[in-house]
């Protein structure tokens, strides 16, 4: 495997930690602690476009591009809706009191995870409340989806994996095993596996078929922030607090290759957030030290 730097984007003034898919194949978004998300291509950066600005610290991001909709999770607890066409927010949602660390989008419902420890579904058309899921009392740090199996993982700071049935919307199987907080989780593609990153700065590898966690990897120093695949699957980043990225083999979990400041003019303080480009077979990291960075894999 090689692992290229493409390019490198300094766009913020303080650390990043959100990214997401533009409005188009070669566009991303960026987001952080200044509250400014931005809009940028991958061979422009100069052209990077404001989109929104929030008065708090930008923990997540989606972009809904059939509605023109821009999803902004806050550290305040806020979760705000823009719609770009009207160049305006049309929702500043404040049911959560606590941090939104994560929002996804199934379908027609959007899912939002909250330091409060609860789930909250929303619907897409209108942003009425669907329904509740008080999961923990502690944290609910990422949400991942599979819909193949109708299933959701959510990666918790009490140190377990919940999987939540996306037709009933009940917790059905309450994975353990870390011995500190779960920051990330993502599913295997292809596969029953499901990947977990912890705060104890390991790997947790389960099969959901046997219901068995099937191995743990010492994997970074310090916390594992996020997991992304990439490579159309066939591998696993993950991103940590070491300032390092990983690659590993999706299928065997084997290490394949270590992205650091020295060897690889990395980042120079903790990676937060991942995210993978299919159109361009990129992937981005994004970290504290205010630098969105794009690698080709080959």
């Amino acid at each position: 495997m090689e692992v290229a730097q493409v390019a490198r984007f300094n766009l913020h003034k303080g650390a990043v930690y959100a990214l997401s898919h533009g409005a188009d194949s070669s566009t991303f978004l960026s987001a952080g602690s200044e509250g400014i998300v931005l809009a940028t291509r991958l061979n422009d950066p100069a052209q990077a476009t404001v989109l929104a600005r929030v008065s708090s610290q930008v923990f997540a991001l989606l972009l809904i591009p059939e509605k023109n909709l821009l999803l902004i999770g806050t550290m305040a607890g806020g979760f705000h809706v823009f719609d770009l066409l009207q160049k305006r927010e049309i929702h500043h949602i404040t049911y959560h009191a606590q941090s939104v660390f994560d929002i996804k989008l199934l379908n027609d419902l959007v899912l939002v995870a909250s330091k409060d420890g609860s789930l909250s579904v929303w619907s897409a058309d209108n942003f009425s409340l669907q329904c509740v899921l008080n999961i923990s009392s502690m944290s609910l740090r990422m949400i991942d989806i599979n819909k193949q199996e109708n299933e959701i993982a959510v990666a918790c700071s009490d140190n377990r994996i919940y999987i939540i049935d996306a037709l009933r919307w009940e917790v059905k199987e309450v994975l353990a095993g870390p011995a500190n907080s779960v920051f990330c989780v993502s599913f295997i593609p292809q596969s029953r596996m499901l990947l977990a990153g912890s705060r104890d700065a390991q790997l947790y590898g389960y099969d959901l078929q046997q219901h068995l966690l099937i191995r743990q990897i010492k994997a970074h120093l310090y916390t594992i922030n996020h997991l992304q695949p990439v490579a159309n699957g066939q591998f696993m980043a993950s991103a940590s607090r070491d300032k390092t990225i990983r690659i590993w083999d999706s299928a065997s979990l084997e290490l394949v290759k270590s992205l650091d400041q020295l060897k690889n003019n990395g980042h120079t303080r903790s990676v937060n957030k991942l995210l993978w480009m299919p159109e361009e077979q990129v992937f981005l990291s994004a970290g504290d030290d205010s630098t969105t960075i794009a690698w080709s894999i080959h």
